[in-house]
């Protein structure tokens, strides 16, 4: 149960831990209660334990010099970012990323505007797999092949992730991706494809980090920016928040944000 709308610090948002989804996902310093917004927070789950920071452009941020800084110049509107250490080594071809719903959606926009807001996710995230017309509504997509910043460290070396810029390095996976030369874009043809991630893990010693941002889903109105239209998300939703989430194919997740 939420609490009352009046005390969130950070209203009209309120970001927490999907504890629905897995009684494994903790947030040691905030619970269940609202994570910061601007600033990284550390969390865990049976997966994987690490820290995560979330920027939403115009919104009351614990850190406001440091979002002001962060989207000068940019056209996103949304950061997440998460950095850690997977507990288990995991194929890299069965770990997700996307949103998900336990009811169905309403109040679906016309065909033509469906179909381009699901264009539009399909470049964002090559290879989604997205079901709109089910009981449980879903868009998943290697999460390989979406980070829009990807980067393996050892411990000690990684980025701090507050930073204005994350850069690509991809070449602890080896393969590939050994020289350190392959572009994130290229990167993310190759691990959008399940077939093309065989042979390459998620191991446990190195430090990892996953930056996603995008400039089409404004959480500030809940809407879907399409450049020629907007959707109000808010009734189509029927009443679920949107999620940041990572997991497996098996259904184990690593982490799960609601917003």
């Amino acid at each position: 149960t939420l609490p009352d709308v009046a005390t969130w610090r950070h209203r009209p948002l309120f970001v927490c831990v999907n504890s629905a989804v897995s009684p494994n996902l903790e947030v040691p310093h905030h619970g269940l209660g609202a994570c910061p917004l601007g600033v990284p927070f550390s969390f865990s789950s049976e997966l994987f334990e690490g820290t995560c920071l979330i920027r939403l452009k115009g919104s009351i941020s614990d850190d406001p010099k440091g979002d002001e800084e962060y989207f000068s110049g940019r056209k996103r509107i949304f950061q997440s970012v998460v950095q850690g250490r997977f507990k288990e080594e995991v194929p890299v071809s069965q770990v997700l990323s996307g949103h998900e719903f336990a009811r169905p959606l309403e109040n679906l926009p016309h065909p033509f505007l469906l179909k381009t807001a699901t264009n539009f996710i399909g470049k964002v995230s090559p290879g989604a797999n997205i079901a709109v017309h089910t009981d449980r509504p879903h868009v998943e997509a290697p999460l390989g092949g979406t980070s829009q910043v990807m980067r393996g460290d050892e411990p000690g070396n990684e980025p701090n992730i507050a930073c204005r810029t994350i850069v690509e390095d991809c070449s602890v996976l080896g393969g590939v991706f050994e020289k350190g030369t392959v572009s994130a874009s290229r990167r993310k043809r190759l691990l959008s494809n399940p077939a093309r991630c065989e042979g390459y893990a998620f191991d446990t010693e190195t430090v990892f980090t996953f930056e996603f941002y995008q400039n089409l889903f404004d959480a500030q109105t809940y809407s879907l920016d399409l450049g020629f239209a907007k959707i109000g998300c808010s009734s189509v939703l029927n009443g679920q928040p949107i999620q940041w989430l990572g997991k497996m194919r098996d259904g184990r997740y690593l982490w799960s944000f609601q917003i």
